[in-house]
């Protein structure tokens, strides 16, 4: 069950101002949150993913910002979503999952607060946002989409890239805060975090009143020195794998609770009553069922199903070949939770080869780099 692609009609989704810089003859598109985005334009998702692992790289993302305001957001907000969003201090972020009634997640993202007035909700791919205004009530809160663009600078040098094209010193911004700058004559949000594990910034504009092609050439610009290069989420999607990072949809969905993704962290059952407290309470299903795997032998593919004795025991949720680690690597969701170093036959397309159950992160397990 890998990807696959088909062309498709344009008409209903929303390309971003950033759309002609990746636009050429082989690139691929995806579709999130009803917005295209560039997969694979073309270029050598090896060499990219080692350019971002040792200089930086600009990627032109999809995910969809959401503006909560009003006397009564943190209520709302700590009603959504299992942490308590109180302790998110004006200009830091945290990682957010909301749940269903039944425990389930239904999104995951990343929420900022960069001013007073402000909560922004970074939201992964699905119809949060409908979800969460039919949740409203009496509560003085507007929620909404305000048309905002997101691009990702991430690596190692990225950091320099960010103070060369505003006002930042990177020893004043610490991992996940959350500032608003001028870019380039534009106001844009920004936080220091990112879909890699890498060090990194993310770039949230204010609404869709710019020049998305100058300010990608504008970064591309300031951000030479820096080795700044333009690619596509193929190069994130291998270090993302490595450094445990979730995709809603794909890894995570409404069949998971929290506990068996490794999050009881974000579970703050002694706050205020939030959606799917009471399901958490009282479930017996808190065994972590989703861990990562290593097959030196092969790469690895969505759908790779994970056997014992025989027996289907679970699948790879996303794979990939590392080169850093020169192994095959995934994340996969178990039937049940086994230890680490648990030996297991994975099936691929070209086969049946050893592998085994490893924790995550695969590496940087003290998550030092983004730091």
């Amino acid at each position: 069950m890998g990807i696959s692609y088909l062309p498709v009609s344009d008409h209903r989704f929303k390309k971003s101002p950033f759309f002609e810089c990746n636009n050429r003859e082989d690139t691929l598109y995806g579709i999130y949150n009803n917005r295209l985005y560039p997969i694979n334009s073309g270029n050598d998702e090896i060499k990219h993913y080692e350019h971002m692992r040792s200089k930086c790289c600009l990627y032109d993302v999809p995910e969809t910002p959401l503006k909560i305001t009003g006397i009564d957001s943190i209520e709302f907000l700590n009603m959504l979503f299992t942490r308590d969003v109180s302790k998110i201090a004006v200009g830091k972020a945290g990682y957010a999952i909301a749940c269903n009634h039944s425990g389930g997640i239904m999104m995951d993202g990343v929420l900022m607060r960069p001013n007073e007035e402000e909560f922004i909700y970074v939201q992964a791919n699905g119809d949060f946002l409908n979800w969460a205004q039919a949740l409203l009530g009496n509560l003085d809160v507007s929620i909404e989409d305000f048309d905002s663009w997101v691009l990702q600078i991430q690596g190692p040098t990225s950091l320099d890239v960010l103070e060369a094209v505003c006002d930042i010193s990177i020893d004043d911004f610490p991992y996940y805060g959350v500032a608003e700058v001028d870019i380039n004559g534009n106001s844009f949000y920004i936080s220091r975090s990112g879909w890699t594990g890498e060090r990194g910034f993310e770039i949230y504009s204010k609404n869709s009143d710019f020049d998305g092609v100058k300010l990608w050439n504008f970064l591309l610009e300031k951000g030479s020195p820096a080795g700044l290069m333009p690619s596509d989420v193929s190069s994130m999607h291998i270090r993302r794998i490595e450094a445990g990072i979730l995709d809603y949809g794909t890894d995570i969905d409404q069949s998971l609770n929290p506990f068996e993704l490794g999050l009881e962290r974000l579970v703050h059952l002694d706050k205020f009553d939030f959606i799917g407290r009471k399901a958490l309470m009282e479930t017996n299903h808190k065994s972590l069922r989703l861990k990562g795997l290593l097959c030196v032998e092969a790469p690895l593919t969505r759908g790779d199903k994970l056997v014992e004795s025989g027996k289907e025991i679970g699948f790879v949720s996303a794979g990939a070949w590392s080169p850093y680690l020169e192994s095959g690597v995934g994340l996969i969701r178990l039937d049940e939770t086994k230890p680490s170093d648990y030996k297991v036959k994975v099936v691929t397309s070209s086969g049946e080869f050893d592998a085994k159950v490893v924790d995550l992160p695969l590496y940087d397990k003290e998550k030092l780099l983004v730091r």
